[in-house]
């Protein structure tokens, strides 16, 4: 992980990090072969963090997010994440650490009044 990631710190930096790391384990999951009879479960949730993605890059900040959608993509992942504990891969539990990641972000700013310029 990042040696400065920190939840507790909104910033563009610490946000973006989140993102890539949540599209990056979502992503592969769509892509690897162990992976395949859920594969069509992955985009879904992949089209869902594109729109929320999408709000807070338009937004610039991570309030703009509805807290139902979040909770919605959480629960996906809980289930994907639950269904595939057999194999031996971890795509799904790191998908759903960043985006737990991205709601203590969100809640941090919601906390802070809005998203730290600062590092």
């Amino acid at each position: 992980m990042k040696e400065n990631f920190n939840v507790g710190n909104p910033s563009k930096e610490n946000i973006d990090y989140a993102f890539k790391n949540l599209i990056f384990y979502v992503t592969g999951a769509t892509k690897l072969d162990i992976y395949k009879e859920k594969k069509e479960d992955f985009e879904k949730v992949l089209v869902e963090i594109n729109e929320i993605l999408a709000i807070y890059v338009n937004n610039e900040n991570l309030v703009s997010i509805d807290e139902q959608k979040l909770q919605n993509i959480k629960f996906d992942l809980i289930d994907l994440d639950t269904e595939t504990k057999a194999l031996k891969s971890y795509f799904a539990e790191w998908s759903l650490q960043w985006l737990e990641a991205i709601m203590s972000l969100r809640m941090s700013e919601i906390k802070m009044g809005g998203v730290n310029n600062g590092r």
